[in-house]
């Protein structure tokens, strides 16, 4: 990192950063500090311009400045460019700054993970059935049976 003043870190602390992450952050200026082995804690810096920076979005320009966390799980920042999945591998649904750091991880945007074992799964390894499931309509009324 160096000194430059155009030059500023936003600190957050994770229990996982993936290695395609890891060398984005340190890459764009940011540092990556292990703290703690038990629980895991890790200290990013993610680097950006604290002027901002003027970025396309949605047809038109606008100017963003500073780490943005949107409620999707991901984490931006314009000046830099870089995003990154920021998630919790306890409850997946709650944004990851209401939960427990050393639960909390940060990955690439195409990367999926194995959040009980922090292991980055191979591209295509879909967790899902491949096996249609079958159609069951005990569930519905009778569809004749309507009020208009």
């Amino acid at each position: 990192m160096s000194n430059d003043p155009q030059v500023a870190l936003h600190w957050l602390m994770v229990g996982y950063v993936s290695s395609g992450a890891q060398e984005w952050i340190t890459d764009k200026g940011g540092q990556v500090r292990e703290l703690a082995s038990d629980p895991r804690l890790i200290a990013v810096g993610l680097a950006y311009n604290p002027a901002g920076a003027w970025t396309w979005s949605h047809g038109r320009k606008e100017y963003r400045h500073g780490v943005e966390y949107w409620n999707t799980g991901e984490l931006q920042e314009a000046s830099t460019g870089i995003t990154l999945r920021y998630e919790n591998s306890v409850t997946p649904r709650t944004l990851a700054e209401y939960c427990s750091a050393d639960k909390n991880y940060l990955i690439l945007p195409d990367e999926d993970i194995d959040p009980a074992t922090f292991q980055i799964r191979e591209p295509g390894a879909y967790t899902q059935p491949l096996e249609p499931t079958p159609w069951n309509s005990d569930h519905l009324d009778d569809l004749d049976d309507h009020p208009f």
